[in-house]
């Protein structure tokens, strides 16, 4: 699909997995790569900003699992590009490993039958070597105005990223989708602490939420995930 512009500088190549793309002063940033073999489609949706692989200076990665790390170490070997992680998970993305024991499916239906169905599918991914850290309230270099936020529970190293441009833009990394509104994710390795991540993001100001899964929410996105998602979460825990 093509590349869509969110933002002046904030652009969206959808899939299974949003990819994002940040324009900034020293170069583009990658957040996110999806599953194995999407790397030549996230370097001609950089071909089409007019850019090259040499201007991904970046590749940041929200947590280990394969749908969000698949094409990284081929993305890596494009573009020369630093590549950011939590020290939780950066382990298991130099490994090639993917998953964690003892997911458990989010209530309802289809995800247990979703969760059923993708269990150990993608076992292990090429590995890829993790360059910088990120821990809970850093602000990394990679881009002015980002913060990273720690909000384990889908994964144990998961980080999403809160942007002041904008108006705010929150990366929920997979703390939730949007599927018909925000919902929980398929599964989580802790439910309890991913409700609690929830919450934590609900702190923080911002009108956008570029999902990871589903579409983008453009504006309004705070009061969203405080009114009526996180009430919804709440119930379900």
């Amino acid at each position: 699909m093509a590349l869509k512009q969110l933002a002046s500088d904030l652009h969206m190549l959808p899939g299974l997995v949003n990819v994002y793309i940040l324009e900034t002063a020293e170069g583009l940033v990658v957040l996110d790569t999806g599953f194995p073999g999407r790397a030549s489609k996230i370097l001609d949706a950089v071909g089409s900003l007019g850019k090259t692989p040499a201007d991904v200076k970046h590749i940041v990665l929200t947590h280990c699992h394969p749908d969000h790390i698949g094409s990284a170490a081929a993305l890596k070997r494009e573009t020369r590009a630093t590549v950011w992680a939590h020290p939780l998970d950066a382990p298991m993305m130099e490994a090639g490993t993917t998953m964690r024991d003892g997911m458990c499916p989010s209530p309802g239906l289809r995800n247990r039958i979703l969760a059923k169905l993708l269990a150990g599918k993608v076992a292990t991914v090429e590995p890829v070597q993790v360059d910088r850290l990120v821990e809970d309230g850093d602000r990394p270099d990679f881009a002015p105005g980002m913060t990273a936020i720690h909000i384990p529970g889908h994964c144990n190293g998961q980080l999403a990223f809160h942007w002041d441009r904008h108006g705010g833009v929150l990366f929920p990394a997979d703390a939730f989708a949007n599927r018909r509104g925000l919902k929980l994710p398929v599964a989580t390795e802790d439910p309890q602490l991913a409700l609690a991540s929830i919450a934590k993001l609900g702190k923080f100001d911002f009108d956008k939420i570029c999902v990871m899964h589903g579409s983008p929410v453009m504006q309004g996105g705070a009061e969203l995930l405080r009114q009526t998602v996180f009430d919804t979460f709440k119930k379900k825990g």
